[in-house]
């Protein structure tokens, strides 16, 4: 298998840093996504090989690759045919989805990815990598634990795709894991305040990604996930649930997302990068009622994602090991998260 990185989306805000990161590393990534034209300045930059062709011709498109690195969402529009065309080709497939349809697609294609001899790891960025590496540290440490609940606060404003991800979401309502099935129930169904490392803040269940990985990572039955927000926006959340399925009337979401990419096009400069922290929380609980709780104080959620996708990237190049569908904390063990740079961990 050749050693080359493929990095797709690699002029969008997060792609961009990653394929930086990279050349940063000493790597020679090919970069890659729809638009030759937006792929011209990093080429010109770093005199690196770039590709120009759209998702649905991965197929045709991966010669001479190991690892593609998919940094293009929303996931749910890019990862299908990806993931087809990485298992046909025998080539490792890494993203940094956050989507649960992804993650759940990948899972089902575990039986084509081992016959393939190739590692399917979506959710190789923020914010599945910090959660799930302490949902199974907290496993570790806790054997019986039943229930695992995890809680992230951004620390920035949130990428375009994380936002076009959440208005998706919106229409179909929050989900819980409830005895090792993913339950629906209404947006915001629980709100409480969160003891993060900076402070208590108001936090709202989102049907996020670690629903869905937590419980494969660990086996443990019961869970749900927590967003930092104003509790004045979770309220509204509950408030509006009865409009949630105009979030899916097609003219409304493209009116959404347009708006969305007005206000939320770009993400912060360098400096803010350097300085801003993203917390998280996570606590196990057993049948007897006893608690074991994680806080963590991590990078900026976009210097992060660069961080980790490349680290589990560069891992699948060197020794993936066993193929199939893994989680990052199935790939890359529970203690991946204290061997990044800037990584800030303590026990209750």
């Amino acid at each position: 298998m050749s050693a080359k990185l493929m990095i797709y989306g690699a002029y969008g805000y997060t792609g961009e840093l990653v394929v930086r990161e990279a050349i940063r590393q000493g790597m020679q990534p090919v970069i890659a996504g729809r638009d030759s034209k937006k792929l011209q300045p990093l080429t010109d930059a770093y005199g690196i090989e770039s590709r120009a062709f759209a998702v649905a011709d991965a197929r045709a498109s991966l010669d001479g690759v190991a690892v593609v690195l998919n940094c293009a969402g929303p996931f749910s529009r890019t990862a299908r045919a990806f993931v087809d065309a990485c298992i046909d080709n025998r080539v490792h497939y890494v993203d940094i989805s956050g989507e649960i349809p992804v993650f759940q697609f990948c899972h089902a294609q575990n039986a084509r990815a081992v016959s393939a001899g190739v590692v399917l790891c979506p959710g190789a960025g923020f914010d599945i990598v910090p959660t799930d590496s302490l949902a199974a540290a907290l496993k570790s440490r806790m054997p019986d634990a039943t229930r695992i609940d995890l809680a992230f606060s951004f620390g920035t404003k949130p990428s375009i795709g994380t936002v076009k991800t959440i208005l998706e979401s919106a229409a179909s309502g929050g989900l819980v894991r409830r005895d090792h099935r993913l339950v629906s129930v209404p947006n915001a169904w629980r709100i409480r305040r969160i003891p993060f490392p900076g402070g208590a803040r108001w936090a709202v269940s989102i049907p996020w990604g670690d629903v869905f990985t937590s419980g494969i990572s660990t086996g443990v039955p019961d869970g749900l996930v927590y967003c930092a927000l104003p509790l004045t926006i979770g309220l509204t959340m509950r408030l509006t649930n009865f409009m949630r399925g105009f979030f899916g009337v097609p003219s409304v979401s493209r009116a959404l997302n347009t708006a969305a990419q007005r206000i939320f096009a770009g993400g912060p400069e360098a400096g803010k990068r350097e300085v801003q922290r993203t917390e998280f929380w996570a606590q196990a609980t057993n049948l007897q009622g006893e608690t074991v709780t994680m806080k963590m104080s991590a990078p900026n959620v976009y210097a992060m994602t660069a961080d980790t996708a490349l680290a589990i990237a560069n891992h699948c190049l060197s020794h993936p090991g066993p193929a199939g569908y893994r989680t990052p904390s199935m790939l890359m063990g529970s203690a991946f998260f204290l061997e990044r740079p800037g990584f800030d961990v303590s026990y209750a």
